[in-house]
């Protein structure tokens, strides 16, 4: 029998169509996460309209050469993947007996370090009225002045199904999304078609990943409500005429020639900080910034700045679930940044509390291997209280000492280098600088 590349692009067309629609359920889900007769309803249509994805792929085998061996190899490894396993089976459980058997569940942790803080399990939302009475129940031991300064209790809700109560309901669903997505591209790779790169770009984020869409931030010194929130937007390609204002902004200083050639992750870096070096003496000032690599490549910026230290240690945790969502190997953050040396330096430990404290831009990189290294050039302004540069000191590099910043990504990666951290713990010891560790019995 001779197939028609024609129909098969017919076939994937229908199932990409029905999955498209399966993203927009998944969308409304969770937009309603708080309100549980919308999610139900969402989650459940979900559910229902996923599996019509097969459904379709099945109705069109007649045009898919070699259709039931190729077929059975994804139904093969479907059947000892418990998440689809689940998601079959809540299909056929909502259509033949009735709504799902989701509860919603909390739990709370305090974060006021880069370092994992106190967490509690995940508990029935019942148990607690309010996030409020979950501020109250903290215990004493933790309402220490660090954590009361610089702390944030982070309340987290989640919706399980009673028949995969380790997963989130949504982020299940999302990697039913990915598998049907790869599904569709193989059949169109194996039959040497084109596959659609939107096809790719539509799969949601894990819900697991970042706690911001389905959690509470509570300040640890009053219960008031905190928090962020993360929004995507596109970087437009320069035309000629921003191109023009660039070269007349920057002069040739704006050039990236540096970047094009770096074959090293630290030839990267230093071809970054070339470039805020040249931003900072012209602009006066320069946003601080997370670079995400993959590859020696940026796959994504994300602008940090941040009103205090403790939502600094937030962002540093959903910074890192971040790079994992993108398969991140590298992370780069950039940005102005106190600093302070020798006897200056204050018993907190941060340049910001010092008395004759300096100021600098600063570079800090890592990646998945596990190397580190910070580069770092002193600014000095006009006169105290100008704005105006009057010199950037010679870049000076440091490959020594633990960057406690990049604990979430070295956790993440499983390369953080503990008898690194504690070295610089009994470093800090020696230099009477304070390290409240939060999770002392």
């Amino acid at each position: 029998m001779e197939y028609s590349p024609v129909r098969i692009r017919k076939a994937a067309k229908a199932a990409i169509d029905r999955l498209l629609q399966m993203r927009q359920l998944w969308e409304d889900a969770a937009n309603s996460y708080f309100d549980p007769s919308r999610f139900m309803l969402a989650l459940q249509n979900c559910i229902t309209t996923s599996r019509t994805v097969t459904f379709i792929l099945q109705s069109n085998k007649a045009d898919i050469p070699n259709f039931e061996t190729w077929y059975a190899g994804h139904v093969t490894r479907w059947a000892a993947d418990p998440v689809m396993k689940w998601a079959k089976e809540a299909r056929n459980s909502i259509e033949k007996q009735g709504d799902l058997k989701g509860h919603s569940q909390v739990r709370a942790e305090i974060i006021a370090g880069y370092l994992s803080g106190p967490e509690t399990k995940w508990m029935p939302q019942l148990l607690f009225r309010s996030p409020q009475a979950i501020w109250r129940s903290v215990p004493r031991k933790f309402q220490i002045p660090h954590i009361l300064e610089n702390g944030t209790l982070l309340i987290e809700r989640r919706w399980v199904d009673s028949n995969l109560p380790e997963t989130e309901v949504l982020e299940a669903l999302a990697h039913v999304y990915g598998e049907f997505c790869s599904t569709i591209q193989d059949l169109l790779a194996v039959n040497k078609l084109t596959v659609p790169p939107e096809l790719d770009r539509t799969r949601p984020d894990p819900m697991g990943e970042l706690a911001m869409n389905r959690a509470i931030y509570l300040s640890m010194a009053d219960g008031s409500i905190t928090g962020h929130r993360f929004f995507r937007k596109p970087v437009e390609t320069p035309t000629e005429a921003d191109k023009k204002k660039l070269a007349k902004r920057y002069g040739r200083e704006h050039s990236w020639e540096r970047l094009r050639s770096a074959r090293t992750f630290r030839e990267v870096a230093e071809a970054y900080f070339e470039r805020a070096r040249v931003l900072m003496r012209r602009d006066r000032i320069h946003y601080s910034f997370v670079f995400l690599l993959r590859d020696l490549r940026v796959i994504q910026i994300i602008r940090a700045d941040h009103p205090s230290r403790a939502s600094r240690y937030v962002l540093m945790r959903d910074f890192a679930r971040l790079a994992h969502i993108a398969k991140a190997d590298a992370v780069i953050y950039l940005g102005e940044t106190w600093t302070a040396h020798g006897d200056d330096v204050p018993a907190s430990g941060f340049a910001v509390d010092a008395k004759n404290r300096g100021e600098a831009i600063m570079l800090t990189a890592a990646n998945s291997k596990g190397e580190h290294f910070q580069l770092t050039s002193e600014i000095t302004r006009q006169h105290p209280g100008s704005s105006k540069v009057r010199a950037l000191g010679p870049v000076e590099v440091e490959t020594e000492g633990f960057p406690f910043l990049f604990v979430p990504f070295f956790q993440m990666w499983g390369c953080l280098d503990e008898e690194a951290m504690m070295r610089s713990f009994d470093q800090m010891d020696e230099m009477g600088i304070q390290t409240p560790v939060l999770n002392e019995e």
